[in-house]
């Protein structure tokens, strides 16, 4: 087990909460540290007790006013990260019984939320906005030393230095600016002891790990929550996504298959009908959001939370084709793609360009038809086609071959 985790997975925890509380209290009175206490928990109760912190009684301080502390959220660039947060919200709500919280550089808890209950509770130990969790103003907690050593770690019940907060256990790792390095905050989940786990910190990490990659792309892909991304996907397996700024991206097969639905539902799906939607009726929301983070760090600010949802309508190629422009059609939507709504739009996108082609009697719109994906075995297509085209033209020997191909294979 890392020296930065508090617990393995496996234990009984409320007997190491015993025994933690036993070593705090023998060390606070001055004896020696007992083995299976961590060394960066007893130099973080050192420094507590030489800033002078009362562990009974000491509570984060209310340093600024709720309203002050929701402008700073406001001002502040992890603000542009909140689509993250609310999905590491998503990731836990399984769970239940905890809170998701981001403080500033200086320990002030500015953003919070998570189960209501647990919220409720975390406001009688200031687990609040505007409070200081500093670890000089706090003592000894995850969001506090975090900051202080710049490491990711959980501390778990007693490890608290303040005893009002031993119910509690927390996970928190640091937030910096990916271009200058400059220490912005930190990110912490925190429960009671019944929902410590050590699969916490490692959550906790690779949640701070995509809000680092949204702020290292802000300059190009955080204006996209306003502005949309464009899509390209007909003709095509893997789509093309141009994002604000210019930047274009090919996504894997599964993301493109993310991206149409979400083209298709601009109100927005849960992580369940997402899962239904790729995976059919045994698919797992928690595979979803695995796949909708992976694609987050690509799309960053574009693509939003609860429900899921592009933050702006996008400018996709296969929701702008009409019957005025079906010479411009590249191919089917995704034509190897097998998720149900995928299939379904783009069948019903080949019957509209179809009706358009064939209302138009034009010889090179049902010439491009015919031979494209989508229309090679349009017998109908290309009997007309034939009927179009004089004995003369250039064109009529390939679809007369064509027209008697698909009449022997009828």
């Amino acid at each position: 087990m890392s020296d930065w985790t508090a617990l393995p997975a496996t234990g009984d925890r409320r007997r190491r909460a015993l025994r933690l509380a036993r070593a705090h209290d023998a060390v606070l009175a001055g004896a020696p540290p007992p083995p299976g206490v961590r060394g960066l928990i007893v130099d973080s109760w050192r420094r507590c007790a030489a800033a002078g912190i009362d562990p009974q009684r000491g509570l984060a301080p209310l340093a600024v006013p709720t309203d002050e502390a929701s402008e700073r959220w406001a001002r502040s660039p992890l603000a542009a990260a909140e689509p993250v947060l609310r999905e590491l919200l998503a990731d836990v709500r399984a769970e239940g019984q905890q809170v998701v919280l981001v403080c500033d550089a200086d320990g002030t808890l500015l953003w919070i939320d998570g189960d209501e209950r647990m919220l409720d509770q975390a406001t009688g130990v200031h687990l609040m906005r505007g409070a200081r969790w500093s670890e000089a103003a706090a003592g000894t907690n995850a969001m506090g030393t975090a900051l202080a050593l710049d490491h990711s770690l959980q501390v778990f019940s007693a490890e608290h230095f303040a005893t009002p907060v031993h119910g509690w256990t927390c996970s928190a790792a640091p937030l910096h600016d990916p271009r200058t390095g400059q220490l912005l905050g930190v990110l912490d989940l925190s429960g009671p002891l019944q929902t410590a786990h050590p699969h916490s910190l490692a959550l906790v990490g690779a949640a701070a790990r995509m809000v680092e990659a949204v702020l290292a792309q802000r300059p190009v892909i955080l204006p996209a929550s306003t502005q949309g991304v464009s899509l390209r996907v007909l003709g095509r397996d893997r789509a093309e996504v141009t994002l604000a700024g210019g930047r274009t991206v090919t996504l894997s097969r599964r993301h493109s298959e993310l991206m149409v639905l979400l083209a298709l539902r601009p109100d927005g799906m849960t992580a369940e009908e997402i899962a239904i939607a790729l995976y059919g009726d045994f698919g797992k929301p928690v595979t979803a959001r695995a796949e909708l983070s992976r694609l987050r760090r690509i799309l960053g600010g574009a693509l939003l939370a609860e429900p899921y949802r592009l933050a702006a309508p996008p400018r996709a190629d296969f929701l702008a084709v009409t019957a005025t422009d079906v010479a411009a059609y590249p191919g089917p939507l995704l034509p190897r793609s097998e998720v149900p709504l995928v299939v379904e739009a783009r069948e019903a996108l080949d019957h509209r360009v179809r009706s358009a082609v064939l209302r138009s009697g034009d010889p090179a719109l049902l010439e491009r038809w015919v031979t494209c994906a989508a229309g090679r075995d349009d017998l109908e297509a290309a009997r007309r086609l034939v009927g179009r085209l004089a004995p003369d033209d250039v064109r009529r020997p390939a679809a007369l071959s064509h027209l008697r191909r698909l009449v022997r294979t009828a």
